[in-house]
């Protein structure tokens, strides 16, 4: 249901889950108290994925309450250390907005012990060690910020494991976060030549993303495109539609850019970060500029000396409007961000901020959490909680949940030091 979305097999699913709930003939074992607590976890992702967050939250409960069953009962019990390992990093990444719920139902998480949880099983010879393994590399890039270090983790695996779809796909996503968009394509084909295991449709979508970071419009729109003709479910589609207008626009289709637009706005959902980006997109009246735009997706996929090109060839007094003054701040941070260039990065980041001022953009939220963590990794402690302060302070965004989560994420490594 994760990798698929499809709609028409949740009901049947849901009832098999809830069946599986019912057998409680054996709950004096740990290994089937162990699975309904996988289950429950299981299902919290999904009930959050299809958008029924009050049974996502309910089941989220259950599964930490039944993992604190067996830790107790039984702690000589090892599988269930990464479920509560889990538990332990989802709950303590909740944005500070949401912690009233977990108040609530009386539940509290910390990442810093679930890694160490995973750790520890991922090292072990335990049968797990391969899943707790790929989250232990997930945390690592997506919630803190090391992308660098998951993929490690996976690449590692991938020696042991080398058709494992799996693990090619979540290196893939980490990759492309890495700003290493040409190995993810390397990842990514080489999932297309494996033809055992449930298909992963969106790997297409980041083929389309990679696609787009290098240029290759038409690729993109092709790959894009793939993965709309295939994919049951409602996330990411009004992000690709969008994308294959953003790629018409770019490559001067602009008829075709109109028609892919307009189709964006009538489909898919805005529950995703991406989703919503794309919406908010569509609903400006001016398109995005065009080589700031090309700048910012070169940028995200590696390929620095192009976007140096671009950026060098701008200057504000060519932008039309303060928010494109804002994002070309903004874009040269990353830039020297990315390429190691600290001291450019932060004069860039600071200005961002200030151009920013009051404005919804997420520029200046998303400044202050780099800047955050370029001092923390200066071990500019007390800098870095500032700048990871001022990024939880800005609102309606449309990346407020994931810059949230991150500087929330950030500032729990802080405490620990």
């Amino acid at each position: 249901m994760l990798l698929t979305e499809d709609g028409e097999k949740y009901t049947d699913y849901e009832e098999r889950f809830e069946q599986r709930l019912d057998r409680k003939t054996r709950l004096n074992t740990p290994d089937d108290i162990f699975l309904q607590a996988e289950i429950r976890i299981q299902w919290a992702f999904v009930y959050f994925k299809f958008g029924h967050e009050f049974d996502a939250a309910l089941n989220l409960r259950q599964a930490y309450l039944t993992t604190e069953e067996i830790n107790r009962r039984f702690p000589e019990f090892q599988a269930i250390k990464k479920t509560s390992a889990l538990l332990d990093v989802i709950l303590g990444s909740v944005p500070e907005k949401y912690s009233w719920v977990l108040s609530l139902l009386g539940i509290e998480g910390d990442i810093g012990n679930g890694l160490a949880a995973l750790d520890t099983l991922r090292t072990s010879q335990h049968p797990i060690h391969r899943e707790a393994d790929m989250l232990y590399a997930l945390i690592q890039g997506f919630i803190l910020q090391k992308p660098e270090e998951g993929i490690e983790v996976l690449s590692k695996s991938m020696t042991v494991y080398p058709n494992n779809k799996l693990i090619l796909y979540l290196a893939s996503a980490l990759a492309i976060k890495n700003a290493e968009s040409k190995r993810a394509l390397e990842w990514l084909q080489t999932i297309d030549r494996i033809e055992t295991g449930l298909p992963i449709f969106y790997c297409q979508y980041l083929k389309g993303e990679v696609y787009l970071h290098k240029g290759e419009y038409l690729n993109s729109i092709s790959s894009y495109r793939w993965f709309l003709n295939h994919y049951e479910g409602q996330n990411h589609i009004k992000d690709a539609n969008y994308k294959i207008g953003l790629c018409y626009y770019l490559n001067g289709n602009a008829n075709d850019a109109v028609v892919a637009f307009q189709l964006a706005r009538n489909v898919g959902k805005e529950t995703t970060e991406a989703d919503k980006y794309a919406a908010r997109s569509l609903a400006e009246k001016e398109l995005p500029h065009t080589e700031l735009t090309k700048a910012r997706y070169l940028t995200d996929g590696g390929y620095y000396s192009e976007a140096r090109v671009i950026l060098e060839s701008l200057t504000p007094d060519d932008l039309p409007t303060t928010r494109d003054q804002v994002e070309f701040y903004y874009r040269r941070a990353r830039l020297e961000h990315n390429v190691g260039n600290m001291e450019s990065a932060r004069l860039l980041y600071d200005k961002t901020i200030t151009e920013n001022g009051l404005e919804t953009w997420y520029f200046a939220p998303n400044a202050c959490l780099q800047m955050g963590y370029i001092y923390l990794a200066e071990r500019k402690h007390a800098l870095a909680e500032e700048y990871f302060q001022r990024a939880l302070s800005y609102n309606k965004h449309e990346y407020k949940n994931s810059i949230d989560t991150k500087a929330k994420s950030a500032l729990a490594q802080l405490r620990r030091k």
